[in-house]
């Protein structure tokens, strides 16, 4: 087996050093850590464009590490919920100026682990930036509101505190965007947070832990590596004031339950099957283009990606023609070269659902259009790639429909009327994310009553806006949502004082 590189197991504080780029030449490789070691560690992990190649080895917290990084992260707790909020405000702006100087090494470690192509990498980043500095700029809102007393000589206030230790859960397809979703509001209310990333991409959690140093007291921010061991651990530990979880709704309602024990408060974000209604709009090649570009970024991996599209049967052709054009024109590869635009599927386990989904859509009446299989590059001859892939789905019971299949594979659903188009959109037992393209001021207003889905676009595609919630209803989601003011509330308690003034 060749050298990797060996990163230690949590988090604060942390090596100034995080993993380099480097390729497999030699001499690059001599640039990066120097305590590279044969890989022995629990957990490595995989470049999915090509999974001969280890990126890096990992400790797993065993159940001391976990206590440790617990009780850290308590102790942390007093010191930094007594910090004012603008003393936590300029050391957490100062820790993402950090993060924004690191960008090259972020997306490099992004793509060498999830496998999103470099530019993709980059651009992620700089919207979790952004949306960290609006969560900055709300947070300075937050505290005590006045509020009417019964009687003269009294007043009334509300205020809201910390909850305490936060146990951060995110998941292997934005690496740095749903970990900073978390941390920001929890640390900027006066929290402490354990992060657990997913074990298939936790090097850009590592760097971003790492820069803490300097800026955050021990145990403000701490890194658990491992499994769903390492999760479950956590979980039910009772010194976890909240939890917050991204990921399967499966996954999800486990957390849930372990957590409803103790009576921890949780905020889940799950799953989407998201829909995008379109008929014959004035600029419909814009309409494609966003709709394309919602459906395979992160290689279709993402949770707010449209993975249905209802068509107006008078267009229907007119969009198939589009949407084949535009698929074709995806290039698929590793991540790393710049004209790569569709990356590989980042591991083995969801390049396989992904498959079995669409051919169970196949023998359960679904037409294929284009794609449908595993993809073999020459440029990437052991890479995890899947097609980009087009089905037509008359039966609205079909697993293409139904399911959230997590990849690059849009299905078809023919629509007549506009009652029938909002019964489509809402048979689903997701409500994430939902678009319309439509000139008719009448259908939109109808789409934005009736489409059951946390976040709602009028032409234009999912991607939501750095100071809007990020909020899912139905099994998309459970409690406040991610970004916006609202979050907030979350990761803060409310409490009624009431204080009679009296003459000392």
């Amino acid at each position: 087996m060749s050298d990797v590189l060996k990163i230690e197991n949590f988090a604060n504080p942390m090596p100034a050093t995080f993993p380099q780029r480097y390729t497999s030449d030699e001499s690059d490789k001599s640039n990066a850590l120097n305590n590279r070691v044969k890989c022995e560690a629990v957990l490595t992990t995989i470049n999915p464009a090509n999974t001969e190649e280890i990126v890096a080895c990992y400790g797993s917290a065993s159940l001391a590490d976990v206590n440790f990084v617990l009780n850290q992260a308590q102790m942390a707790f007093a010191l930094w919920s007594g910090k004012t909020m603008s003393q936590r405000a300029q050391a957490v702006s100062s820790w993402l100026d950090r993060i924004a100087q690191h960008t090259d090494d972020l997306a490099y470690a992004m793509t060498r682990e999830q496998g999103k192509p470099l530019a993709e990498a980059k651009a992620e980043i700089g919207k979790a930036l952004r949306e960290s500095r609006q969560m900055l700029a709300f947070a300075q809102s937050i505290g005590g509101r006045e509020m009417p007393a019964r009687a003269v000589g009294f007043s009334n206030q509300i205020l809201r505190r910390p909850r305490g230790v936060v146990l951060a859960i995110a998941p292997w397809n934005f690496p740095v965007l749903t970990p900073l979703r978390k941390i920001v509001p929890a640390l900027i209310t006066g929290n402490t947070v354990v992060l657990k990333p997913s074990e298939f991409t936790p090097a850009a959690a590592w760097i971003m832990c790492s820069l803490t140093q300097g800026l955050l007291p021990a145990g403000v921010l701490s890194q658990a590596n491992g499994a769903g061991d390492v999760a479950a651990l956590l979980v039910q530990d009772k010194r976890v004031a909240a939890i917050t979880f991204t990921g399967s709704v499966e996954t999800g309602k486990k957390v849930g339950a372990v957590a409803g024990e103790n009576l921890t408060p949780v905020s889940l974000e799950l799953g989407g099957k998201n829909a995008a209604i379109i008929e014959d709009v004035k600029h419909f090649d814009a309409a494609l283009d966003a709709i394309v570009g919602a459906a395979f970024q992160c290689s279709g991996q993402r949770c707010t990606s449209i993975s249905r599209v209802i068509v107006k049967r008078n267009v229907k052709d007119k969009v198939l023609a589009g949407l084949k054009s535009r698929l074709s024109a995806l290039k698929a590869g590793d991540g790393v070269h710049d004209d790569v635009n569709l990356g590989p599927i980042t591991t083995a386990a969801q390049l396989d659902k992904i498959d079995s989904l669409v051919q169970q859509a196949i023998t359960g009446g679904a037409t294929l259009v284009l794609g449908g299989k595993c993809l073999d590059l020459p440029a990437a001859p052991r890479g995890r790639f899947y097609s980009p892939t087009l089905l037509i789905a008359e039966d609205a019971t079909n697993v293409a429909v139904q399911e959230e299949i997590f990849g690059p594979v849009l299905t078809l659903q023919v629509y007549d009327t506009d009652d029938e188009a909002l019964t489509l959109i809402n048979d689903v037992r997701f409500g994430l994310t939902s678009a319309i393209f439509t000139d008719r001021l009448s259908f939109a207003h109808r789409f934005l009553n009736e489409a059951q889905s946390g976040m709602l676009h009028v032409n234009h595609g999912t991607i939501p806006d750095d100071n809007m919630p990020f909020v899912g209803v139905k099994a998309s989601g459970l409690g406040t949502g991610s970004v916006g003011q609202s979050t907030l509330d979350f990761y803060t308690t409310e409490h009624a004082s009431y204080i009679a003034h009296t003459n000392e």
